[in-house]
C-alpha cells in the first residue's frame, strides 16, 4: 500500500514540476514576445520623428535574443541606411537575406547601400536573382535595364526595359528611360511614342523635352 502511495506521490510531483516548467516557460516566451513587439514599435514612432539613433538602440537592445528575426534585421538595414551608416546597413540586410533567401524584399533593400557606396556590380548580380525569383518584377527590371543604358549596352537595357514598360505602361520611368535606348538603337519612331507618353506623363519634363528635341 505504501508502495502505491509512493509511486502516486512521484507521478504528481513529476506532473507538478512539470507543469511549473511549462508555465514558465509560456511566461518567458510571451515576456519575450512582448519585449520584441514593444521594442519594434518603439522603434517606428522613434523613426517617424527622425530620431534614427534611438530608433536603432531601441531593437539592438533586444537583438541578441532575436538575431533569427527576419523582420528585426531588415529593419535595422533601413534604420541604418537612412542614418547613412551603409556598412552597417549592408550587414544587416545581408543578415535578412541568410534568413530568407526568397526575400525580394530584402535583396532590394540591400541595393540601397550598395547604390550609396557605387558598388554596382554587386547590385546588378541582386537585381538579376530578384528577376530570377520574380521574372517580372518592376524594380529590378527597371533598375538594372537603367543602369544598362547607364553603360551604353543598349540591347540589354532594352532587354529589361521592355518588361518594365509591358507591366506598368502608364509609368514615366519606364517610358523615358526606354524611350531614350530607342533613340540609342536607331528606333525613331518609338522613341518619339515613348518620350511623348513621359511627357504627358511629368508636365515640361526637361529630359523628354531634351530627347524629343534630338529626334526633330
Amino acid at each position: 500500500m505504501k508502495e502505491i502511495e509512493m509511486k502516486k506521490y512521484k507521478i504528481i510531483s513529476v506532473l507538478f514540476i512539470s507543469a511549473i516548467f511549462i508555465f514558465l516557460g509560456i511566461t518567458v516566451t510571451s515576456r519575450t514576445g512582448d519585449d520584441k513587439v514593444k521594442s519594434f514599435n518603439e522603434s517606428i514612432r522613434f523613426e517617424n520623428e527622425g530620431k534614427y539613433e534611438q530608433a536603432i538602440s531601441t531593437l539592438t537592445k533586444i537583438y541578441s535574443a532575436n538575431k533569427e528575426d527576419h523582420l528585426i534585421n531588415i529593419r535595422l538595414g533601413w534604420l541604418y541606411y537612412q542614418k547613412k551608416d551603409y556598412t552597417k546597413s549592408k550587414e544587416y540586410y545581408r543578415n535578412s537575406i541568410k534568413l530568407n533567401t526568397a526575400s525580394i524584399e530584402a535583396k532590394l533593400g540591400l541595393t540601397l547601400p550598395l547604390s550609396a557606396l557605387n558598388e554596382w556590380d554587386e547590385i546588378k548580380k541582386l537585381y538579376l536573382d530578384i528577376i530570377n525569383l520574380d521574372s517580372k518584377n518592376y524594380t529590378a527590371n527597371l533598375r538594372l535595364g537603367q543602369i544598362y543604358l547607364a553603360n551604353a549596352d543598349y540591347t540589354n537595357a532594352k532587354k529589361y526595359l521592355e518588361v518594365a514598360y509591358k507591366h506598368y505602361p502608364s509609368s514615366y520611368e519606364p517610358n523615358l528611360s526606354l524611350g531614350y535606348t530607342y533613340f540609342y538603337l536607331g528606333d525613331m519612331n518609338n522613341a518619339k511614342k515613348l518620350l511623348t507618353q513621359a511627357l504627358m506623363l511629368k508636365e515640361n519634363d526637361s529630359l523628354a523635352l531634351e530627347g524629343l528635341k534630338l529626334i526633330k
